[in-house]
């Protein structure tokens, strides 16, 4: 029985979708349908909901009618009389020197943060969700390998107990056997501790979403890998138009920019209007008119103006700091496919002359040509090849999902 390598299965060497690529993954809809369902995005739900009436606040404008009232009384020292007036008016403030404007334009850019900052949550929860699977995949990969030494284990020393009762080895031989049996044992339970872990790990976060099946050994090794990715320098322009992070704080800048335009242009205060009428002398005199008032600004309107230029600088030099992150951890995702996928085929290749000689060894032991410990540090390496072999190339699909994810060829599930 051979193991089946995780790692070789033939992949598209296009970044569009693959059914190689689909098989590890979970479905489409089930992964949209558990992230949907996951706190972390009812969170970042609420808050483009928040930011999208904060939009349509600074739209609407924060002046508010004022309704005042005045009552009185006037006497007249002269002639002894009294008299019972009122006054009622109402005012609001107008926005005038081109606020309406930047307000209208300061809400499309706070609406479009809300959308960008939602797509954002929406990518990262995508990221977490294939984190976690991939973790549950690699411990399923390595639960596979210890139960097939296992296996190998438990027949081995079938085999040695026999034949240390017809006097075909010694007791040294029979001992190591044993030995070894119970260290696949143990690398057995430790194997099944991680699943159990990433399993619940998985379920937890994602209970609508079915596990993967666990991986089996089975006949079948296919030597093909993904080729090379082809224009790194096209897929890393894509990479930052389209990515979500960037964007997000390109859009903020713009936003603390207008907003500092905004703010400047309180150097000019509004108006207040308003219309009033009042009744003197008992109704005698009926007075009615309007009114304007207007604040005298001082020095701290100024100031604050200039402390928000500051800040929409400092955004866009944050937008610059991160353009180069970026830039170099995408860099560096795709130097590590590159050359992990080019480990994982120098691991299988080994992984497969190592089992040739595993095989070889234990049919010189049965033929008595091969010591029991000589068996064993053979099927040892064996084993150890084809799990490097098969994590190696879990990895390398791992980072080609990462890269098909940040250039959203897949999981697109923003809206």
């Amino acid at each position: 029985m051979k193991y089946l390598f995780w790692s070789t299965l033939v992949l598209s060497t296009a970044l569009h979708a693959s059914p190689e690529l689909a098989m590890y993954l979970p479905a489409e809809a089930a992964a949209k349908d558990a992230l949907i369902q996951s706190p972390l995005l009812q969170q970042a739900r609420a808050r483009k909901q928040a930011l999208g009436f904060r939009a349509q606040a600074i739209d609407a404008g924060s002046a508010e009618f004022s309704v005042r009232a005045l009552q009185q009384r006037r006497s007249l020292n002269a002639t002894g009389e009294h008299y019972g007036e009122s006054s009622i008016s109402l005012e609001r403030p107008v926005r005038l020197w081109g606020k309406r404007g930047i307000d209208a334009e300061l809400a499309q850019q706070t609406q479009a943060l809300a959308e960008i900052e939602y797509a954002d949550a929406v990518h990262e929860a995508s990221r977490e969700l294939l984190k976690h699977w991939f973790t549950y995949l690699r411990a399923s990969t390595t639960h596979a390998h210890a139960n097939h030494t296992l296996e190998l284990a438990q027949t081995m020393h079938r085999l040695a107990s026999v034949r240390l009762k017809h006097g075909e080895i010694s007791q040294l031989d029979a001992q190591l056997a044993l030995a070894e049996l119970q260290r696949t044992q143990a690398a057995w339970h430790v194997s099944q501790a991680d699943l159990k872990s990433a399993a619940a790990a998985l379920q937890r976060r994602y209970p609508s979403l079915s596990l993967p099946e666990l991986a089996h050994p089975q006949q079948t090794m296919v030597v093909d890998l993904p080729a090379a990715l082809d224009n790194p320098s096209e897929l890393q322009a894509e990479f930052l138009k389209t990515n979500h992070e960037l964007n997000m704080l390109r859009i903020d800048a713009q936003r603390l920019r207008l907003q500092a335009q905004r703010i400047d242009r309180d150097r000019w205060p509004d108006p207040t209007l308003g219309i009033f009428s009042a009744r003197e002398r008992a109704g005698a005199e009926q007075v009615t008119g309007v009114s304007v008032a207007i604040a005298l600004a001082g020095d701290a309107r100024r100031y604050q103006g200039l402390a928000a230029l500051a800040e929409a600088q400092a955004a866009d030099d944050k937008v610059a700091t991160l353009q180069r992150q970026l830039s170099a951890a995408f860099d560096a995702t795709l130097a590590q496919y590159d050359q992990k996928r080019l480990a994982a085929a120098q691991w299988q290749l080994a992984a497969q002359a190592q089992t040739v000689a595993a095989d070889k060894s234990r049919t010189a032991f049965t033929l008595g040509e091969h010591s029991m410990s000589e068996v064993l540090t053979i099927a040892r390496m064996a084993h150890d090849h084809r799990l490097a072999a098969d994590l190696m190339g879990l990895e390398v699909v791992e980072l080609l999902t990462s890269v098909r994810l940040d250039l959203h060829q897949m999981w697109d599930f923003d809206d």
